[in-house]
């Protein structure tokens, strides 16, 4: 008998051991968490104002250019949207900036349209099937569209919840819906803060352009797409120009298909992990960047800058 109590004694005190390292483990996890994601709201700030100063310093605004015709006589370093990373603070916290082109607007269908051409009837289908998915998830009928989904079929998929049958409540809910992921083409397509837009331009960015993009607007075989993927990761990385990396002709019709000048719309990403890489943060900022237009603040007294969205993971 004494030994069976014992036997129970040391099991509690194994069991009490190890919740005791559990919830020591779960509150340094917790504690490195919020330090680095401190870190990396802070370092999401200095991207935007470093990229503040190079706007005021540097009017020319075109992306991979020789750094050193750039600069001239000037040590800055360049704070563009061209993805080129940037150690802050310590080895471990990274950052780097994104262009920001392209919107959509979930209660503007047509928006998902105004960057497609006319003629990729494919692609045109392909939203239209969206729509008909978002139109039976806000409307408040039980019809179901051609390619939409009702009550029934979410039910089937084990989401009794939806649809709405109103209007989104958030424009992240686009995300839990079918087909989502052809819609919002390209990593900087973005759900802009209502009553705001940005003007399309007639090029989208060579810098923030998704493969597919950049396979289907020059029609490049995929060892062709590999060689721009890689001259372009070579300017990002080491500086290297574009034009040096890449025949001449093809860099002529990336020229002429695509912009290499910044938007007035950049996202912020910024990486900050433990000295062990066991915890990471992921921090994203999307903000306006031309200090000559008003909406780039948040207050009619233009003294806080305003943000548009900012996501941490």
């Amino acid at each position: 008998m004494v030994l069976g109590v014992l036997a129970v004694t040391l099991l509690l005190v194994v069991h009490v051991m190890t919740i005791c390292e559990v919830i020591s483990r779960d509150a340094y996890a917790s504690t490195k968490r919020l330090e680095l994601k401190y870190q990396a709201e802070s370092g999401a700030d200095h991207a935007f104002w470093m990229h503040l100063t190079d706007r005021r310093l540097f009017p020319s605004r075109k992306l991979g250019v020789d750094s050193e015709s750039r600069l001239g006589d000037s040590d800055f370093e360049p704070w563009m949207a061209d993805r080129r990373m940037h150690e802050l603070f310590e080895a471990n916290c990274q950052a780097y900036i994104d262009t920001i082109e392209r919107t959509i607007s979930p209660d503007k269908p047509d928006s998902f349209k105004k960057n497609v051409d006319i003629d990729d009837t494919e692609k045109l289908e392909i939203i239209e099937d969206f729509l008909d998915v978002l139109g039976d998830y806000t409307d408040t009928d039980s019809l179901t569209k051609l390619a939409g989904k009702e009550e029934d079929d979410y039910a089937r998929e084990g989401l009794r919840s939806m649809p709405r049958n109103g209007a989104l409540q958030f424009a992240e809910e686009i995300f839990w819906l079918e087909g989502w992921t052809d819609i919002v083409s390209g990593e900087m397509t973005m759900i802009p803060p209502k009553g705001k837009t940005i003007a399309a331009n007639a090029k989208p960015s060579f810098f923030s352009a998704s493969a597919a993009d950049l396979q289907s607007t020059l029609d490049l075989s995929d060892s062709e797409l590999e060689e721009v993927i890689r001259a372009r990761d070579e300017w990002i990385n080491s500086g290297m120009l574009i034009s040096d990396s890449l025949d001449s002709a093809l860099y002529i019709n990336i020229q002429g298909a695509f912009s290499f000048q910044e938007s007035d719309y950049a996202c912020f990403v910024v990486s900050s992990a433990t000295v062990e890489g066991d915890i990471r943060i992921l921090h994203k900022a999307v903000r306006e960047v031309n200090m000559s237009k008003s909406s780039i603040y948040a207050d009619s007294a233009q003294q806080s800058f305003s943000i548009w969205r900012r996501t941490i993971w």
